[in-house]
């Protein structure tokens, strides 16, 4: 029992510093960061400059999950992106399932609150026309996440090629496009005044489609890590 609580303590203390570690990185440079909140407050007041008087519920949707998607790109595409210099350093020191498992940890909780300043600055400029807020904000936080989790895993097999920026879109497109159809197609029937019960195979199939993301990073980053 003690090896086991031993255990569980170094792979926390590990997470916790690779975590630590992505968040100093993010902080140290601050322009990434800037630049992504920049890029959503020009993207909204562009929309609402051309949208303004005559946004019905449908374009609304449309509008907030494209800028949703390039909010991810920008957000999680460079999440293994900096760590080429590190690999060998990481490669004799922490076990590749905690480093796959840390990444997925903190570019969720950095797309959520990024999405959550996106959804705040939409409102007040265009509105929030969803008539069911409460079912539309689980579809969010799933979609946010599948989205995260799908650009984490492309980024680490890409991040292992010469041409980074081009596999990510190659890799990237066929594996959002399930998260995304799912993802719109719930939140435009919630805006229009649909109910969970309307969504909930949709939901199901999503978090399935999550948990499925999650399982193939899991099974393809050991390789792709140590090549």
């Amino acid at each position: 029992m003690s090896g086991i609580i031993n255990f569980s303590n170094v792979m926390f203390k590990q997470l916790q510093w690779l975590i630590i570690k992505d968040l100093r990185i993010d902080w140290r440079t601050k322009y990434p960061i800037a630049g992504i909140l920049l890029y959503i407050t020009s993207l909204i007041i562009t929309s609402y400059l051309a949208f303004t008087g005559f946004i019905n519920p449908e374009t609304w949707n449309a509008l907030f999950w494209l800028i949703l998607l390039f909010v991810s790109i920008n957000a999680v595409a460079k999440s293994f992106a900096q760590e080429e210099d590190r690999s060998s350093y990481y490669f004799y020191l922490i076990k590749p399932s905690r480093i796959i498992i840390a990444k997925l940890i903190y570019y969720g909780i950095y797309q959520l609150l990024l999405i959550a300043i996106a959804l705040i600055v939409f409102s007040v400029f265009l509105g929030f026309p969803v008539k069911t807020s409460g079912p539309f904000f689980l579809n969010l936080i799933l979609g946010s996440l599948g989205l995260s989790s799908a650009f984490t895993m492309v980024s680490s097999i890409s991040s292992k090629t010469n041409n980074n920026s081009v596999m990510m879109a190659i890799l990237g497109f066929p594996v959002i496009i399930p998260i995304l159809l799912l993802a719109i197609s719930n939140s435009k029937i919630l805006v229009l005044g649909g109910s969970i019960a309307d969504i909930t195979a949709n939901l199901i199939t999503l978090l399935s489609v999550n948990v499925i993301i999650i399982a193939l990073s899991f099974i393809l980053f050991p390789f792709t890590w140590k090549s």
